[in-house]
């Protein structure tokens, strides 16, 4: 490492995604082995950025730091009478790799920054964490008409923007059931047959009600802040040294994806930022076959760099709506209305879908 001494790292966990790990190390990998060896969380520490330093234990000072601008993001308790104060902070990683940048911005060192781009394993890990939270809260709560002040007779609209089915309408007939074509369907089971998925879905997140999101009635209900992402929206990065996606897309209509969440579902919508050069959302695209398993047909598998081949291997298609010159929405405007990362794939914000709908 020449005269670096180690980095002051970011650690991340989906364990407690709120947190982040700000520390120092003379070898971030050895740390990262020795955190990673506890059987106390069910997912694993990662790296998110890391800034090379000259002295030891720099993170100290970049520690005092935060702890004068705000006391309380520090995680600080007491056990057996005895005080433990931890290099845990309440905040974004995107809030704390922002610091970093900012010293190595005011230092001329910025060449010392790495951002460390996650692995698809660990962008699968990331997704099964948020839906293992919504599923938890779901289920300290369960859904019924009552509780959201829905009554009895009431119209549901099955909205799934691209399917088919988008439009269709059941009737509530008691607390927990509606009708849909003479036939009695739990919420859920009816949301699943109309998305053409072949896992259950959570039905309050396919219907509205006078216009209302089922889920956004019940956050209101219980006090709950109402979900800030936009269910069937996501922007998906692609690294063009991985994946010629311009070539892709410039000899076919449909491509193969592989498929790191499992709450993606036919007729969601697709917005590929493309990363190398162009440093933008380049495509538009609907989400046409999702769990699909297996290899990638002839088409497609030309354009991959190098492609793991497993008949167990889980993709999605994506059919092209709409292409972007480089310039339409570039990564700058595109972190002005809130996007906070490239490096995994992340549902939009309504922020971000108004955007990307008026520009």
């Amino acid at each position: 490492m020449g005269d670096k001494a180690g980095v002051i790292y970011i650690l991340t966990n989906p364990s407690f995604d709120e947190y982040v790990k700000i520390g120092y190390a003379d070898d971030v990998d050895k740390r990262l082995k020795q955190l990673n060896r506890s059987e106390c969380t069910p997912f694993a520490f990662r790296v998110y950025a890391t800034y090379e330093v000259e002295n030891r234990l720099s993170d100290l000072k970049l520690h005092d730091m935060i702890d004068r601008i705000n006391p309380t993001l520090r995680a600080i308790d007491n056990v057996c009478g005895k005080k433990r104060v931890r290099e845990f902070y309440a905040m974004t990683k995107e809030d704390a790799y922002g610091i970093l940048e900012a010293i190595a911005e005011i230092s001329g060192r910025t060449d010392r920054l790495t951002l460390v781009t996650p692995s698809e394993e660990q962008q699968i890990e990331e997704e099964i964490a948020e839906e293992i939270e919504e599923e938890h809260k779901e289920r300290m709560s369960p859904f019924t008409f009552s509780k959201c002040k829905i009554p009895v007779g009431a119209h549901l609209i099955y909205t799934n923007r691209g399917n088919d089915n988008t439009g269709k309408e059941c009737v509530v007939i008691d607390d927990k059931n509606v009708e849909y074509n003479g036939e009695t369907w739990s919420l859920s089971s009816l949301a699943t047959m109309l998305t053409g998925s072949k896992r259950g879905v959570a039905g309050p997140r396919y219907f509205k009600y006078d216009g209302r999101w089922l889920n956004d009635i019940r956050a209101e209900v219980e006090g709950r802040a109402l979900n800030r992402r936009v269910e069937d929206t996501w922007i998906i990065p692609c690294n063009p040294e991985k994946y010629d996606i311009i070539g892709a897309f410039n000899e076919l209509d449909e491509i193969e994806w592989s498929q790191s969440q499992t709450n993606i579902t036919i007729g969601d919508t697709v917005y590929v930022y493309v990363s190398g050069d162009c440093h933008a959302i380049m495509y538009k695209c609907e989400v046409t076959g999702a769990n699909l398993k297996g290899n990638r047909s002839n088409e497609d598998v030309k354009f991959y760099a190098d492609l793991k081949k497993s008949p167990n291997i889980e993709y999605i298609k994506l059919k092209l709506i709409d292409k972007f010159d480089s310039s339409r929405y570039p990564l700058k405007e595109l972190r002005e209305h809130g996007l906070k990362s490239v490096q995994g794939r992340t549902k939009v914000t309504h922020e971000m879908e108004e955007y990307l709908e008026a520009n």
